[in-house]
C-alpha cells in the first residue's frame, strides 16, 4: 500500500487495476530520478554557509539565486533572453494561476478562453474565481485571434474600467505551445496580432506555459512563446503578457514549484499583495533546493533525459493509434508537450465511451466534453496522455479502447 497518498491511488486500489491516459503527470521512472536529482542538489545545499536561509521567509518574488539560475536556464532552452528581475516564483502554475485571478480580477469579470480548453483551468477561472467564461474557437495553428476580435467587440460594454490595483479590462487565457488538450501551437502571426488586440483593449494574456520546455524537435528551439512577443522596446509596449510556467511535467508536481514572468507595471500590484507578504516566497525551500540543482547542471541533465523518454511514449501511443483505432479517427502528431487529441467519428459520444472503457476495458481517458466553455461541444474527442506510462501499457490502453468503439458504437 502507498503510505504517501496521490490523487492516482483510486488506479491501483479498486477491485481490479485501471490503467489511465488521464494522468497529466510524470512517469514513475521520471519521478524516481527526480528523487535522486532533489537528493544530490538537497545534499549540497546543506553543506552552504546559506542553508539557514533556506528555512526563513523568502523574498516575495523569490530568492535572486534561484531567479538568476532560473532565467539563465530558461534562456538557454527558449532560445530567447528571460530577464530575472521578471520572475515571480509560484507554488506550481495552478497556485500561480489561482494567485493572479485573485490579484487582478474579481467575480463577473469576463475571461476569454481558447476551445477545447485546459478543463481544470476552465473550473479555476469559472468556479473558484467566479469570472464570466466565453470561449473562442481555435484550430491546428491555435486560438483563432479574428473570431477572438469579434467576440471583444461584442462584449466590449462589459469590459470593465482600468484601476491602479485592477489595471487590465479582461483576461485572455490560453496554453499557447503545446496545447492542454490539443499539443497544437500559436503560430508567430496569430501571436503578433493577438499582442496588438490586448493593446488595445488593455486585456492580460495569462499563459499557462508549462510544456514549452518539453520540445521533441532536435536541435530546434520551442515555438517563441506570447510573452517575448510583447516587446518591451515597442512604443505602445505596457506589460499584456505573463507566463505561468511550472517544474511538474518536467521534474515532478509534488515539488509544488514554477514560476511566472510578469511586466513591470503587474509586478507592482503583486508586490501590494498581503498574502505574499505574509508568506513571502510561496516554496522558498524548494526554490532553493532546485536553484543548486540548476547552479549544478542537475535539471538540464533531467530535462534532456525527460524529452527522449516523452518522445519515446508519444511514438508509442501515435503507432498505436495507427495500428487500432477506425480509419475514421484522425489526429495530428504534436511536436511537444503531454497529449494527443483525438476526433472519432461524430456518431461516438466519448462521455458514454468513457464509461464503458472504464468498467469493461478497465482503461480511462479525458473525454472531450470536459474541454468546453460552451456546453455540448467536442463530444466525440478524446485526450490521451503519453507521459505517465510505459509504452507497452500505451499500446494496451489504445487496444482496449479500439475494442470498445468496434463493440459498442460498431466502429471497424
Amino acid at each position: 500500500m502507498n503510505i504517501y497518498s496521490t490523487q492516482f491511488d483510486h488506479l491501483e486500489n479498486g477491485p481490479e487495476r485501471i490503467y489511465s491516459l488521464s494522468v497529466g503527470a510524470p512517469s514513475t521512472y521520471l519521478r524516481q530520478k527526480c528523487a535522486e536529482l532533489v537528493q544530490k542538489a538537497t545534499l549540497s545545499l546543506h553543506k552552504s554557509e546559506h542553508c539557514p536561509n533556506a528555512f526563513q521567509y523568502g523574498a516575495e518574488a523569490g530568492s535572486i539565486a534561484f531567479r538568476s539560475e532560473l532565467a539563465k536556464f530558461l534562456s538557454e532552452h527558449y532560445a530567447d533572453t528571460v530577464d530575472p528581475e521578471d520572475l515571480w516564483t509560484n507554488a506550481g502554475a495552478s497556485q500561480g494561476l489561482d494567485f493572479l485571478g485573485h490579484s487582478f480580477f474579481q467575480a463577473g469579470d469576463l475571461v476569454f478562453v481558447e476551445e477545447p480548453a485546459y478543463f481544470i483551468g476552465l473550473m479555476a477561472l469559472r468556479d473558484d474565481l467566479g469570472m464570466k467564461v466565453i470561449g473562442v474557437p481555435s484550430d491546428d495553428d491555435g486560438m483563432i485571434v479574428d473570431e477572438l476580435e469579434k467576440l471583444m467587440i461584442e462584449h466590449s460594454n462589459e469590459l470593465k474600467p482600468p484601476t491602479d490595483k485592477k489595471p487590465y479590462s479582461a483576461l485572455v487565457y490560453c496554453v499557447p505551445t503545446f496545447n492542454n488538450p490539443t499539443g497544437s501551437c500559436l503560430s508567430a502571426e496569430r501571436c503578433k496580432k493577438l499582442i496588438t488586440l490586448l493593446r488595445k483593449h488593455n486585456m492580460l494574456a495569462l499563459c499557462d506555459d508549462v510544456y514549452n520546455l518539453l520540445s521533441f524537435t532536435d536541435g530546434i528551439p520551442p515555438p517563441q512563446r506570447l510573452f517575448s512577443f510583447d516587446n518591451k522596446s515597442d512604443p505602445d509596449y505596457k506589460g499584456n503578457v505573463i507566463s505561468n510556467g511550472s517544474f511538474s511535467k518536467v521534474l515532478g508536481p509534488g515539488l509544488r514549484l514554477g514560476w511566472m514572468e510578469v511586466p513591470e507595471r503587474a509586478r507592482k500590484v503583486l508586490k501590494t499583495s498581503a498574502y505574499a507578504r505574509s508568506g513571502g516566497c510561496f516554496n522558498q525551500y524548494l526554490s532553493c533546493v532546485i536553484s543548486v540543482a540548476l547552479q549544478e547542471g542537475l535539471v538540464k541533465e533531467h530535462l534532456l533525459m525527460a524529452r527522449k523518454v516523452y518522445r519515446t511514449q508519444l511514438d508509442a501511443l501515435c503507432n498505436a493509434l495507427d495500428q487500432y483505432l477506425p480509419g475514421q479517427c484522425s489526429y495530428q502528431k504534436p511536436k511537444g508537450g503531454y497529449f494527443v487529441w483525438v476526433t472519432l467519428p461524430p456518431e461516438v459520444d466519448c462521455d458514454k465511451l468513457f464509461d464503458i472503457c472504464k468498467k469493461k476495458y478497465l482503461v480511462e481517458f479525458n473525454y472531450g466534453s470536459r474541454f468546453c466553455a460552451t456546453p455540448g461541444k467536442f463530444k466525440n474527442c478524446i485526450r490521451l496522455n503519453f507521459a505517465f506510462n510505459e509504452p507497452n501499457v500505451i499500446e494496451h490502453c489504445v487496444k482496449q479502447i479500439a475494442q470498445a468503439l468496434k463493440e459498442s458504437f460498431g466502429c471497424q
